[in-house]
This record gives structure tokens, sequence and C-alpha cells, in this order.
């Protein structure tokens, strides 16, 4: 860490901005959560009720219940990635400031390695977050194509 106040705490930006962004992702997949959990619940409800009307516009009913299970397992998991990112990001700030207090006695090598650790795993599991985003959302364009190929196919019902 530099010996000056001031530019110790440029440290800080970057991990402060990214604990930020993970925020601003949860709340998106949150979003996403609240919606997928709501259609896979309909689509059991459905199937328990045994009239299937959540589930006719789907060309594979069962593959739709499977891809909508797991675009909720997904989002759980992703959920969990960003938690622990935002941890970690958060711990890099604080130690970024505890090093550029003038009163912290640890070395400064100590926290700068530290810092890196926590930064450099928090990043790979913000990475681990963003696949998981691709893989969820390879779910709910597999749904789509199930209902499109429902509707293409002249099976769906006409109003």
């Amino acid at each position: 860490m530099p010996e000056e106040t001031f530019s110790s705490l440029s440290y800080v930006a970057g991990p402060a901005i990214l604990t930020n962004a993970c925020a601003v992702l949860q709340n998106g997949v949150t979003t996403r959560y609240n919606l997928a959990i709501a259609q896979w619940r309909d689509f059991r409800t459905s199937l328990a009720a045994g009239d299937g009307r959540a589930l006719r516009p789907y060309a594979d009913p069962a593959t739709a219940v499977a891809l909508a299970a797991r675009r909720v397992r997904l989002q759980l998991r992703s959920l969990a990635l960003l938690n622990t990112a935002v941890a970690l990001f958060a711990a890099t700030t604080v130690l970024g400031l505890a090093g550029a207090a003038p009163i912290v006695r640890a070395p400064a090598a100590a926290i700068a390695l530290t810092m890196a650790g926590c930064g450099t795993v928090a990043l790979l599991v913000l990475l681990a977050a963003a696949m998981t985003f691709f893989l969820e959302s390879a779910c709910g364009t597999a749904l789509l194509r199930l209902h499109r190929d429902f509707a293409a196919s002249g099976d769906a019902p006409t109003p």
C-alpha cells in the first residue's frame, strides 16, 4: 500500500463498485426468481389438479416442468454466488479502508495480499454467477421454443 492515505483509498474504489454491481445483479435475479417460481408453481398446481391447463401451450409438458424447475435452481445458485461475491468484495473494501487508516498497525504487504486474494476469489465467484445466468437464460429460451413449437404445430387451441 502506498504511504499516502488518499492514494491508498483508490484501492477501495474498485471493490466498492463491484460490491454495488453485485447488489444490482441480485435485484435483477430476485425479480426473475419471483417470476420463475410463480410459473413453476402454476405448472405443479396444474399437474396436481390433473387439468394441465398451464401446460397446454407447451409441446412437451414434462420438459416444460423440468426446465422451469431447473431455472429456479439456477437462480437460487446465482443468488448464493452473488451473496458470496458481495461479502468478499465488501471484505476487500474494508481491508482497503483498514490499510488506509493511519491507526492500523498491520503490515501493508499483508493487507495488500489479503485484499488481492479476497478480490480475486470474489471476481471468480462473480464470473461463476454470470455463467449461471447464461444457463438460466438457456432454460428460458428452451421454454419459449417449446411454446413456439406447439403454436407452430397447429395443435394450439383457437380462441
